[in-house]
């Protein structure tokens, strides 16, 4: 995608904040559970309006370092296909992104190498038609996927059953570095 094109995406996206916060809120949560502080980096892959900061920092306290990753931020260097952490981190949060990309598993062995803690949403497929939601979808996410990507999986309903018929809507998976546990 462009930056155009990214921009077109984000401004046909309507509701309000708080509809879309479910999924932010999930998330503090969990960088909450394994000590979210302020001395923390938080990489926000495919970070759009940035809204994930206003929970961190609203909701959550939280006066570390956020670090968004769009290409409606920097189309120059945030191309996701090729992305990659340029340094440690505790947290990275990927809320409904992985689904846009033609290769997401590139992306999370990437994450998965230099950041402790991996947040991510996807449309669930048991309830969603994951490609069928918008054409920038080119990649279904199973829990069985993420599972065998070492993640814990559950699921939840971010969207309120709009594209499920009230069934949970997103899966949320969380992975924990061993070097986490063991630090």
């Amino acid at each position: 995608m462009t930056a155009a094109q990214v921009d077109e995406y984000l401004a046909q996206r309507t509701g309000r904040f708080e509809y879309r916060a479910v999924r932010y809120r999930a998330a503090l949560a969990e960088l909450q559970r394994y000590g979210l502080n302020d001395t923390d980096t938080v990489y926000d892959i495919g970070a759009g309006f940035t809204e994930l900061d206003v929970v961190l920092r609203v909701d959550g306290g939280w006066r570390g370092r956020y670090v968004p990753i769009d290409l409606g931020v920097d189309p120059y260097h945030h191309d996701l296909e090729r992305w990659g952490p340029p340094r440690r981190a505790r947290f990275a949060v990927a809320l409904e992104v992985l689904e846009h990309l033609e290769r997401p598993w590139r992306l999370l062995h990437r994450l998965q190498e230099r950041v402790d803690v991996i947040v991510v949403s996807v449309p669930n497929p048991r309830t969603v038609d994951v490609l069928g939601i918008d054409k920038t979808h080119q990649t279904i996410v199973t829990a069985c996927d993420l599972r065998d990507a070492g993640f814990t999986v559950s699921e939840e309903t971010f969207y309120g059953g709009v594209y499920s018929d009230g069934q949970p809507d997103a899966l949320f998976g969380v992975w924990v570095s061993p070097r986490a546990v063991q630090g």
